[in-house]
């Protein structure tokens, strides 16, 4: 499984569509964007407060871009102001993804809150293409950078990637270069590595899914017995290999997040949505992206644990 785009929520007023769409255009080659107005954001029957409440939970930044839409009286003066449901939906995102995730381009010439005051954001005139390029650009750094540098977003799999590393990886990486040879027909086998198998999803009971794929695939339940303690495992013993040989460890702690999905979506039927294995499938991508970090950060674990998909 590839490390997914970071997911993009740009929000806009209808009568700015155009220039959401020129925005999506720009950053859709480092970003997976989807505009307001995108069916799989709405859900039948709910509110469109509802649905972006919702939806939050589905994105990892959000693009709002303010345009002169409202002539407004303040103080005696007209004022020209972007639509109010823009900053109304800025802020929902900045207050559950952080101000670090949630952004604010801005038409020259329009009045913006106060509490916007001191606060740095690309500017752009609508009739000037090349303005609306180098904001679009700006954020597109930004939102590199902001992933490239790993910043953990409090995704339930952020939370298990850390633990698996933890209670499980970090141990055995510390003891296999320790651990006592297993002879299998003969061969010897003392050089070991470990394959993390990520699932292609998250349907069912992840531990009855990692078994029916070790048996599938043929390996071999042993035991890496080690100073401290041993390390049930299966293996893959290759005689053409020796001495080298291969655990598998399929992350059953993965169990259950399907189940915390269903309850951040409210969900009160069975089956799947779209938008339920599209946050899955967003799950797992994180998983891999924050088991990766952990990993390099020991030359060790470099050296022996790889990350693999099912199959």
């Amino acid at each position: 499984m590839s490390l997914l785009k970071p997911k993009l929520f740009i929000g806009s007023s209808r009568s700015n569509l155009s220039i959401a769409e020129k925005v999506k255009s720009y950053l859709s080659s480092n970003v997976d964007c989807s505009i307001w107005n995108s069916p799989e954001i709405w859900e039948i029957n709910q509110s469109t407060f509802d649905n972006l409440l919702r939806c939050v939970s589905y994105f990892d930044f959000g693009l709002f871009i303010a345009t002169a839409d409202d002539w407004t009286l303040t103080k005696d003066k007209i004022v020209i102001e972007p639509r109010d449901n823009v900053i109304l939906e800025m802020a929902l995102f900045c207050g559950a993804l952080g101000r670090d995730k949630s952004f604010l381009m801005v038409e020259e010439g329009i009045k913006l809150p106060t509490d916007f005051d001191g606060i740095y954001m690309p500017y752009f005139k609508k009739e000037d293409e090349k303005s609306i390029q180098s904001a679009c650009d700006a954020y597109s750094k930004r939102i590199t950078q902001h992933y490239r540098l790993g910043y953990l977003s409090l995704y339930p799999t952020t939370a298990l990637a850390i633990g698996y590393y933890k209670n499980f990886i970090s141990g055995l990486v510390e003891r296999i270069n320790e651990a006592e040879e297993i002879i299998i027909d003969g061969k010897r086998y003392s050089d070991f590595k470990l394959k993390v198998v990520l699932p292609k999803d998250l349907k069912g009971n992840i531990r009855e899914r990692a078994t029916l794929f070790y048996k599938r695939n043929n390996l071999l339940s042993n035991s890496l017995n080690t100073k401290y303690r041993p390390y049930p495992s299966w293996f893959m013993f290759d005689a053409a290999q020796a001495p080298q040989a291969f655990l598998y460890d399929m992350p059953t702690t993965l169990t259950g997040i399907d189940d915390a999905i269903e309850l951040i979506l409210q969900k009160t039927f069975h089956g799947r949505t779209n938008l339920q294995e599209i946050i899955e499938q967003r799950e797992l991508s994180n998983f891999k992206r924050v088991l990766k970090m952990q990993i390099d950060k020991s030359p060790f674990a470099q050296e022996i644990v790889e990350i693999i998909d099912e199959f």
